[in-house]
């Protein structure tokens, strides 16, 4: 009997688990059912929504940057296809323990030589930027080799959210040709992101024009980007692109067509060594295009498009080079302008019918010249002379006498007319400084700390141009205008701006921004000056002489500090009647003008009138 009641209550208890186990179960899918009705039908546009976006992506398509030719077409900035491995923050991992995970795979990721191919260091930036950049991929390794991209993909099961992409990068065929002038692009720093001008412009991981043409006309060259609707695999690659869901297309940025003459520009690079520190500007003081600008030492563009790693070695080469590389001196570089100056203390002397050719000063050049207690010495013993002969020969002594007699203010005004001064000239590149003409005024508020006042005696060596400030760009344009009388133009080194097609969109207008013009009689008189100087046997500048043209121009030997070379000058214009170019040239701390700076403006001159740039010139 018990055994029963014991069968009965087991068989009770059974069944009593499994009515439990069975309402467990209906009890979980209920609570399934609910679920899916809930995603299925009370969520369903938000989750299908939220499917689509994890499926179906909206991506940028980079518009590609505009070239920019030499003005007859020849390239001198192109772009090149890059590939880049980057970091997409929607496919991440998003668990901290599944970031640090990715982290260390990449991280221990190596090439076929054993070289760890992602330095900590970026990926680490690439990490913090990806927790607010959500709608762009992140770079991680710039300017990828095809291996390192193979190797990549190889891995692309283990690394979520990381893959490659072709992007475009400047490329700069002619190396350090030009380089100051051009310019190169690089990555927006969060520096730059802050100011107005770039903050609603662009965003992080950017790249821009930094320097030169590349950041004067950055937005030009930029172009638009465009749209495009691709659907992704769960890694976020690609798997194909779906049409018809409002894409737009790119739109490629502007070609800039330059005033550079690649010819004369290689001339140029050929003949200043990299070695030297120093300038060249070739103008045409008839509308004021520049048809080469050289700055040395020199910089390759080609760093700055480059992988972080050889980027940043090849940064902290130049930013570190004591010979500042990066300065382009064309337009930055300040210096006395020393002899050559003495074209303005002439021309103002003229202007005021205080000196002619037939006017001689009492105190003949034996060598120096006393006024009060002071004895200013000349560089040599020239004897009488007028003011042809004292620029032919480039007497001290003859313009002591005559600066003070003119004096500053008379001085200065005239300097101002033909492009010297504290104003800039505007060249559409960025950083020109500007020059400086001193008078009492501005003498006293400069020297205040040290203590030194104006006195009449400075006049000594201000008129033979030792004391003021002034750019090889300055040079370049106050003896072109001299020669031409015709007003100062505007420098610049755009030429037009064209698109796709070829159609010019743009066209840079000459504009005269100084009056850059005197009497007929002191025209006549400052190019007898510049003659004699280039062309007759006493010149000083007579290296600086093209056969089968007539070259006007004067030397200069620049003091800048006791005890060392001084910096060579050479400013020059050709033809002399018919001026085409002008070409100023510095050496910093070489020696003299003449012997050293005539000769490498000679060489630019004549590769501008070769032959085929003549035929050039001829047909603008």
């Amino acid at each position: 009997m018990s055994n029963a009641l014991n069968g009965n209550e087991e068989i009770q208890n059974r069944n009593m688990k499994v009515l439990a186990f069975l309402v467990l179960v209906w009890g979980a899918f209920c609570v399934l059912g609910i679920r899916l009705f809930y995603l299925q039908y009370v969520h369903y546009e938000d989750n299908f929504a939220r499917s689509e976006n994890n499926r179906i992506r909206r991506m940028e398509i980079e518009a590609e940057r505009g070239f920019i030719f030499d003005r007859n077409g020849e390239v001198l900035v192109r772009n090149r296809p890059s590939y880049q491995i980057v970091l997409d923050a929607q496919r991440m991992p998003k668990s901290r323990e599944a970031k640090d995970s990715l982290f260390n795979l990449l991280l221990g990721i190596k090439d076929s030589s054993g070289r760890r191919m992602i330095d900590s260091a970026s990926l680490d930036t690439a990490f913090q930027r990806s927790v607010w950049i959500k709608n762009r991929p992140i770079r991680i390794l710039e300017d990828a080799s095809p291996e390192e991209v193979s190797i990549i993909e190889e891995h692309s099961h283990e690394l979520p959210g990381v893959y490659a992409i072709t992007e475009s990068r400047r490329a700069y065929p002619h190396g350090t040709l030009a380089a100051h002038a051009l310019g190169y692009t690089s990555e927006i720093s969060e520096k730059q992101l802050e100011k107005p001008e770039y903050k609603d412009k662009y965003n992080s991981g950017d790249r821009i024009g930094q320097k030169g043409l590349e950041q004067q006309y950055d937005e030009e060259f930029r172009g638009k980007d465009g749209v495009r609707t691709v659907e992704v695999n769960a890694f976020g690659r690609i798997v194909s692109e779906i049409k018809g869901m409002g894409e737009e297309p790119a739109l490629p940025g502007l070609h800039l067509v330059s005033t550079l003459d690649l010819r004369v520009q290689e001339a140029a690079e050929k003949a200043l060594p990299d070695s030297v520190k120093g300038a060249i500007v070739a103008i045409d003081p008839r509308n004021g295009e520049i048809l080469a600008m050289v700055s040395s030492p020199r910089l390759d563009p080609n760093v700055f498009s480059l992988k972080r790693r050889e980027r940043n070695r090849g940064w902290a080469k130049v930013a570190l080079d004591s010979t500042r590389p990066l300065l382009n001196r064309a337009i930055a570089g300040v210096y006395p302008p020393a002899s050559v100056f003495k074209l303005v203390t002439s021309g103002a002397g003229l202007e005021h019918g205080l000196l002619s050719v037939n006017k001689y000063y009492p105190h003949l050049c034996d060598g120096g010249y006393r006024f009060g207690n002071r004895y200013q010495k000349c560089w040599g013993v020239h004897g009488n002379l007028n003011v042809v002969n004292a620029l032919r020969l480039s007497c001290d002594v003859y313009f002591y006498q005559a600066g003070l007699e003119i004096d500053m203010e008379r001085i200065n005004e005239f300097g101002r007319r033909f492009g010297l001064g504290e104003e800039v000239l505007g060249i559409d590149i960025p950083g020109e400084r500007r020059g400086w003409l001193p008078d009492s005024a501005s003498f006293n508020k400069r020297n205040k700390r040290s203590g030194w006042r104006w006195a009449r005696g400075l006049i000594l060596n201000l008129s033979i141009g030792q004391g003021q400030l002034v750019t090889p760009l300055q040079q370049a344009v106050l003896v072109g205008s001299l020669a031409t009388n015709a007003g100062v133009y505007k420098p610049h080194l755009m030429k037009e701006l064209r698109d796709r097609s070829g159609k010019v969109i743009k066209k840079f207008e000459p504009e005269i921004i100084r009056s850059g013009t005197m009497k007929e009689s002191t025209h006549k008189v400052i190019l007898a000056g510049l003659d004699s100087v280039v062309n007759h046997p006493g010149g000083t500048g007579k290296r600086g002489a093209v056969k089968g043209i007539r070259v006007g121009g004067k030397t200069g030997s620049g003091e800048w500090k006791k005890g060392e070379k001084t910096h060579a000058w050479f400013a020059g214009v050709a033809p002399l009647y018919a001026p085409e170019i002008a070409v100023s040239v510095i050496l910093e701390a070489a020696g003299g003008g003449g012997a050293l700076a005539a000769p490498i403006a000679r060489q630019v001159m004549e590769a501008y009138f070769s032959r085929d740039s003549l035929a050039i010139g001829n047909n603008q």
